[in-house]
Order: C-alpha cells, then sequence, then structure tokens
C-alpha cells in the first residue's frame, strides 16, 4: 500500500454511509466521464498526479475518494471546477 492509498477517503467508511455512498458515486461517475472525454489513460493520470494506477482506478469505481490535493490537481488536469468533480453544480469546463 502507497502512502496516498493511506489518505484516501474510503467510501464505505465514511459515518454518513449514504451520503458518503452518493458523493462516491457522483464523483467517479464525473471522473470517470471526463478522463473519457479528455482522452487520457489511468496511467496518464497517475503519472501526472504521482499516484498509482490502482489509486486512480479505486477513485474511478467510487471506492475511495482522492485526498483534496490530488483533487484540486485533478480539476487543474481535465480543466473541470473542482466543486463540479466533486458532485456539486458549478460549471463543468473551468476554461
Amino acid at each position: 500500500m502507497n502512502a496516498h492509498s493511506l489518505t484516501d477517503h474510503h467510501v464505505s467508511d465514511s459515518s454518513e454511509n449514504s451520503g458518503g455512498q452518493r458523493l462516491g458515486r457522483a464523483f467517479a461517475a464525473r471522473l470517470d466521464m471526463t478522463i473519457k472525454r479528455s482522452r487520457l489513460t489511468s496511467q496518464r493520470v497517475a503519472k501526472s498526479l504521482g499516484v498509482t494506477e490502482g489509486d486512480v482506478a479505486l477513485w474511478r469505481a467510487g471506492i475511495t475518494l482522492p485526498r483534496n490535493a490530488d483533487c484540486r490537481r485533478l480539476s487543474e488536469l481535465l480543466h473541470v471546477d473542482m466543486s463540479w468533480l466533486s458532485g456539486g453544480s458549478s460549471l463543468e469546463d473551468k476554461r
């Protein structure tokens, strides 16, 4: 297990389990869609963020959520608003 995995938030461990699961699903769906639209591979995303491909796979599956710093870098890499990526209603494209 790498250092990033130790700090990821496990969706199922949330004290507000149903809310955490909803957030995890929303985040995963938006992340997956945005990565596909950008035509980046999980490997490229992982390398850009300095995490493992496994970390990115867990985020895309909604099993874990990235740390805030990784979320911020994801939004920059994918050119989307961090709040939108996290399940909010902000505009998708911040360009």
